[in-house]
C-alpha cells in the first residue's frame, strides 16, 4: 500500500493561514513541514522589512486608515482583501459613516470632533484624521495610544483586549505616515514619560492654568530648552509657555 498522505499542512484553516501570513512578512513562503515544526524564520536567516521589530507601516497611501482596519479586523482580514486601493478604502469608510450615526451618544461623551466633521472626513477626504480614528476606537472599545513626536493621547476602554500604539511619522510632504504596534509594558512606560495631551484640538490650556513648575515639566517632556543658551538663565513663564504653544503649531 502506498504511504498515507498528511494533508493537514495544505488545509485552508486558521493555523495555516496565520503561518503563511507570518512568512509573508519575512519575504518568503514556508514549506508545509516548516509550518508544522519551525514557525517563522529568524532574523538571522531573513531580514524583516519593517522600521522596527514591532512597528508595521501599511503600504497603502492612507496608512492611518489601514492601521485602524487591521486593529479592528486583524492581520488575516487585511491580507485577505483582494484589493486595498483607494476605492476599497473609500467604500469601507462610507460603511463606517453608519457606525458613527448609530453611536452619537458615545461620541458626544468623548468629543473628539463634531459628528458632521467625522462623517465628512470618512465620506469625502482622501485620508482619515486621527480624531476620526479615535472616535471609531471609542465605539469599538479599542485600547489605543496615539503618539505624535513627544506627546501622546491615551484611550483605554477595556481591561481585556490588547493596547495598540499608533505612531505618526515623517512621510510624504503632502501627508503623514502612520504605523502601529501592539503595546508592551516597556513601550507603554516609555510613552508615559512624554507629554499627555487631553485634547488634540487644544493641546495647551491658557497661560493662567499653569505654574512655572508645570511649564518646566511640560517643556522637558517635549524636549524643549528651558534655559537661554547664551546666559544659561531659566526662561520666564511667558517664554516657556510660548515655546510650548509653538511646538504644537
Amino acid at each position: 500500500m502506498p504511504p498515507t498522505m498528511n494533508y493537514e499542512p495544505y488545509i485552508l484553516n486558521e493555523a495555516n493561514m496565520n503561518c503563511c501570513l507570518k512568512y509573508k512578512q519575512y519575504c518568503r513562503s514556508p514549506s508545509p513541514k516548516e509550518c508544522q515544526t519551525k514557525g517563522p524564520p529568524t532574523k538571522e536567516r531573513v531580514k524583516k522589512p519593517s522600521l522596527s521589530d514591532q512597528l508595521f507601516v501599511p503600504r497603502e497611501a492612507d496608512t492611518l486608515f489601514w492601521c485602524y482596519y487591521i486593529m479592528l479586523h486583524g492581520d488575516s482580514a487585511y491580507e485577505m482583501l483582494p484589493n486595498k486601493n483607494s476605492l476599497t478604502a473609500k467604500q469601507l469608510k462610507i460603511d463606517y459613516v453608519q457606525k458613527i450615526r448609530e453611536n452619537k451618544v458615545t461620541l458626544k461623551i468623548y468629543k473628539f470632533d463634531t459628528l458632521t466633521n467625522l462623517e465628512s472626513n470618512l465620506a469625502n477626504d482622501d485620508t482619515i484624521r486621527i480624531q476620526t480614528v479615535l472616535a471609531l476606537c471609542a465605539i469599538d472599545k479599542c485600547n489605543v495610544m496615539f503618539v505624535r513626536r513627544n506627546s501622546y493621547v491615551e484611550l483605554l476602554l477595556n481591561d481585556v483586549g490588547p493596547t495598540y500604539i499608533v505612531r505618526e511619522m515623517a512621510g510624504h510632504r503632502y501627508h503623514k505616515q502612520y504605523g502601529y504596534e501592539v503595546a508592551t509594558e516597556s513601550s507603554l512606560a516609555q510613552i508615559r514619560t512624554l507629554y499627555k495631551v487631553d485634547s488634540l484640538d487644544k493641546p495647551v490650556k491658557g497661560l493662567s492654568a499653569y505654574k512655572v513648575a508645570d511649564l518646566l515639566d511640560i517643556a522637558r517632556k517635549l524636549g524643549l530648552e528651558t534655559t537661554h543658551t547664551a546666559t544659561s538663565k531659566q526662561k520666564t513663564k511667558s517664554e516657556l509657555y510660548e515655546a510650548i504653544v509653538q511646538y504644537f503649531r
